[in-house]
């Protein structure tokens, strides 16, 4: 259907020479380890969506988009850079498989996106090509049943690099964050069973559980865009990590991903 797909080597030749580049942008070496901090909703009638990190240390520090181009794949600047929707330190976690993942794009002249997933050792793990939108928005990028499940306990970083013109070139942006499986408590798992999804937002944010928080949020507010509930958890979960900028951003239906997890 895309070029890219019928490069695919080419692809993912560029998108480590990509990393090599960014090198001095983004420390490869450095995954966060913590040991996430559990507790218990306060009140159900009062729900705190404001998110809580949990300890961790030696974490990359940027969300920002990577490659020397000026413009995002446009004749001119956008007036919100493309991001990843996560923490400014550029890390979270997840209790699922195969999670997923969200990221502002503006709109832009490109259509289609590569995907990666490397373990710490920068081994692939899963990558896929994926056709971006028309229009600008909040997208969403689901690791298919096909894909490996992430281990528990493991770093994996994040890539999402913009094909601009027909073939990956290293100076595309490219964003980059780093997701770790941990699993969910037995006191969370038995709390989560008895709550609403709106809840369970609650408790992922008061615990830390990033991916999960604003994906379960996500899906609320585009199948709930009238509920007023839903806004202002979105606003205030985004609000917590510095993201308000983008929290009137639509949602986009999940992107089709062209996948294939790696050898």
């Amino acid at each position: 259907m895309f070029a890219v797909t019928s490069h695919s080597r080419i692809v993912i030749t560029a998108v480590f020479l990509i990393k090599l580049l960014l090198l001095g942008i983004f420390d490869h070496a450095h995954a966060f380890h913590h040991e996430p901090i559990f507790g218990q909703l306060s009140s159900l009638d009062d729900l705190n969506f404001s998110f809580v990190p949990p300890e961790d240390s030696g974490q990359p520090q940027t969300n920002r988009a990577g490659g020397r181009r000026n413009q995002f794949c446009n004749s001119s600047t956008p007036t919100l850079a493309p991001t990843l929707v996560i923490p400014s330190t550029s890390n979270g976690i997840t209790t699922v498989e195969r999670p997923t993942i969200l990221a502002y794009l503006p709109q832009t002249s490109a259509q289609q996106a590569f995907l990666t997933l490397e373990d710490e050792q920068n081994h692939l793990v899963y990558n896929a090509t994926v056709a971006l939108p028309e229009s600008k928005g909040i997208v969403r990028f689901t690791i298919p049943d096909t894909a490996p499940a992430l281990e528990l306990e493991k770093d994996y970083q994040i890539s999402l690099a913009i094909v601009c013109d027909v073939v990956l070139d290293p100076n595309d942006p490219v964003l980059e964050g780093w997701i770790k499986r941990i699993e969910l408590d037995a006191d969370l798992a038995a709390q989560q069973a008895q709550l609403t999804e709106l809840e369970t937002a609650a408790l992922y944010a008061n615990n830390g559980i990033w991916f999960d928080a604003v994906a379960t949020l996500a899906d609320l507010r585009q199948s709930q865009a009238d509920n007023p509930d839903v806004l202002a958890a979105w606003a205030e979960l985004l609000q917590s990590v510095e993201l308000e900028i983008i929290q009137d951003a639509d949602i986009l239906n999940n992107l089709h991903m062209d996948h294939s997890a790696a050898e």
